[in-house]
């Protein structure tokens, strides 16, 4: 933008014929036009992956949760093992996957691995006559609902802003940034200024919009800290259940 804005005040600057022409009627507002619907889509997207991922990872929690409360009803080994399973798929989510999807936007096998240890011990559950069924039913569904919020979560983690919008805001915004300096007459300190203005305005915005990143890094970014407050919370019920 800047090197366009030099090149445009020393050896492409447009006369005031076309400046009220083709150059000022039709090229100006069609960039402008591009580069404002480019600049907000892009902004829209990233905002509505994050709040996407902050939504999906409520969801998960909440899933956990349902599914470790299922299992106090459990007879004693059967529900310790579920919850040892849980705990174990939890950890690994928070010191294996985050660390993951930050730096390369996918999951990590690790977690693929222990969610089947604990897709595992779900599914061995004993049929049981007592009341303890519905809660069994509980923890067969939290775990489905469990995975989904985990293919969600693989799905978000690779979202971005789309490379198209991408480009046609970079090359729009550029257009925006030095069209101005063209077009203002030499000596104009007080244009240049507004120019110049006008060109940091539309360099932020651009480079928000590479700054945006993935739903769970960078400027929006979703962190882990739902789960490891989850996890805490077993572990303070865990303490409180092995008293008794």
């Amino acid at each position: 933008m800047v090197g366009g804005a030099v090149l445009a005040v020393w050896r492409f600057g447009v006369s005031d014929e076309y400046s009220g022409g083709a150059v000022g009627v039709v090229v100006a507002p069609c960039a402008l036009a591009l580069y404002l619907v480019a600049a907000a889509m892009g902004v829209v997207i990233g905002w509505e992956d994050f709040k996407a991922a902050q939504d999906g990872t409520v969801s998960e929690a909440g899933a956990a949760q349902s599914l470790y409360w299922s299992t106090t009803a459990f007879p004693v080994e059967e529900g310790e093992h579920v919850r040892s399973q849980l705990r174990a798929y939890l950890t690994t989510v928070v010191e294996d996957d985050w660390p993951r999807m930050v730096r390369s936007g996918e999951l990590s096998p690790e977690g693929d691995e222990a969610l089947a240890d604990l897709a595992a011990s779900v599914r061995v559950l004993s049929v049981s006559d007592t009341g303890d069924g519905l809660d069994r039913l509980t923890a067969r569904q939290e775990l489905t609902n469990l995975s989904d919020a985990r293919i969600e979560r693989a799905d978000a983690a690779g979202d971005t802003v789309p490379p198209v919008l991408m480009v046609i805001a970079v090359v729009s915004g550029v257009a925006v940034a030095v069209l101005p300096f063209a077009m203002v007459r030499p000596g104009a300190r007080v244009a240049y200024f507004w120019a110049a203005v006008n060109l940091a305005f539309v360099f932020g915005t651009i480079a928000l919009l590479f700054y945006l990143g993935t739903p769970y890094n960078d400027v929006l970014a979703t962190d882990s800290g739902g789960m490891e407050d989850t996890l805490a919370a077993f572990e303070r019920t865990d303490r409180t259940l092995d008293a008794r």
